[in-house]
């Protein structure tokens, strides 16, 4: 492909929540010329009247002042002559940032999502119906653990030691890994999108624990710390419950997916015969500032529920795999925020899986095409 190496890529973060906070301070750290876009002005106003993010904690390259080179509303501006774009917002927010940079995107950048929730097989077609070629990338999760901690600042409590990455088709992702290392040495190659999508651990912790603390969620607004407090042993017993089956589906797939706990201690050095014990060693779990959703209205729910759990279970019910743990917390969800969360999430039939056998969502997540 060409690609540029290391500190002569160009980088556009869209979405200056949280995680784009913190990458497009990291990555104009270590030396890469980075454009910050941003749907509302709020965040961009802060960063332009400061003129840059102050970064703290764990960051990959270091703690200091980060000058961007540009922060913007408008995706043109934000994406013209880089040569990544990095989509890190939640995932219902994917399809508005490629339905906006559509009409500017070069068949030589590369898209990567950060983190996938099968966002590479839903929106491949749309980028093929608008005759892209795009290559699209993404990884299992964000890379950060981390917080907005002042309108120009962020601060990050914990890196992942190892993140599983692939591109779409997977025949591509270790020419992709070579052109991302350079700024993420973290990277590691996954077999193909739908493992990332699987190793995506989100939707296997958020919403089991905030459903089984809902009534103290209510009552204190979050007040409490998300994982310390929220994670007792019943209910580290329901996220192992939901673990398992999320393993039965990728093993139908031929996928082989890492046992929570092992990832808790591979990820952040957590240890523990099981899942409350692993969460309650590890250490950006245990962070004060690691807050309880003040609401039910959070991504901990709308994002992964419809995009993390619903594509699981849709997938078990297409290869036959039984998921009752995970569609009972999909039905609760659906009964508490009056939506029903099976229509509106990433069914089978949304990312185009289902007329398929293993074998051919196999090829075409390899492939690209049957």
């Amino acid at each position: 492909m060409g690609y540029k190496m290391k500190n002569s890529l160009k980088f556009a973060v869209l979405g200056a929540g949280h995680g784009g906070y913190a990458m497009a301070a990291d990555l104009t750290l270590a030396g890469y010329e980075v454009n910050l876009f941003n749907r509302s002005p709020g965040p961009i106003k802060a960063i332009r009247k400061r003129g840059g993010i102050e970064i703290t904690g764990e960051a990959v390259h270091g703690e200091g002042f980060a000058k961007i080179k540009k922060t913007t509303t408008d995706m043109k501006e934000a994406i013209e002559d880089v040569d990544i774009i990095m989509i890190v917002v939640p995932a219902y927010g994917h399809k508005f940032m490629i339905d906006q940079s559509m009409p500017y995107l070069k068949d030589e950048q590369i898209i990567v999502f950060h983190t996938g929730n099968f966002a590479s097989l839903r929106l491949a077609k749309e980028l093929k119906k608008r005759g892209k070629k795009n290559l699209l990338c993404e990884t299992s999760l964000l890379i950060y653990s981390c917080r907005i901690t002042g309108p120009s600042s962020v601060f990050v409590d914990g890196l992942k030691r190892k993140l599983p990455t692939a591109a779409f088709p997977a025949i591509k992702t270790d020419e992709v890994l070579k052109v991302l290392r350079g700024a993420y040495p973290q990277l590691i190659p996954a077999t193909n999108v739908l493992e990332t999508s699987f190793e995506n651990l989100n939707p296997i912790f958020h919403p089991q624990i905030t459903l089984l603390n809902a009534g103290f969620t209510e009552r204190t607004k979050g007040d409490y710390i998300f994982y310390k407090d929220g994670v007792t042993p019943g209910v580290g017993s329901v996220i192992q419950a939901v673990d398992d089956e999320r393993a039965s589906v990728a093993n139908a797939l031929g996928i082989r997916v890492t046992p929570t706990t092992k990832w808790l201690d591979i990820m952040y050095g957590a240890k523990g015969k099981n899942i409350y014990e692993a969460i309650q060693d590890c250490k950006p779990y245990l962070d004060p500032g690691e807050r309880g959703p003040k609401n039910f209205q959070f991504r901990f729910v709308t994002e992964d529920v419809p995009y993390g759990l619903v594509p699981i279970a849709s997938l078990g019910d297409l290869l036959k795999v039984s998921t009752p743990n995970i569609k009972a917390v999909i039905h609760l969800w659906s009964t508490i925020n009056q939506v029903n969360y099976f229509e509106e999430g990433y069914t089978v039939e949304k990312l185009g899986l289902s007329d398929l056998t293993s074998k051919e969502i196999i090829r075409l997540v390899t492939e690209g095409e049957l």
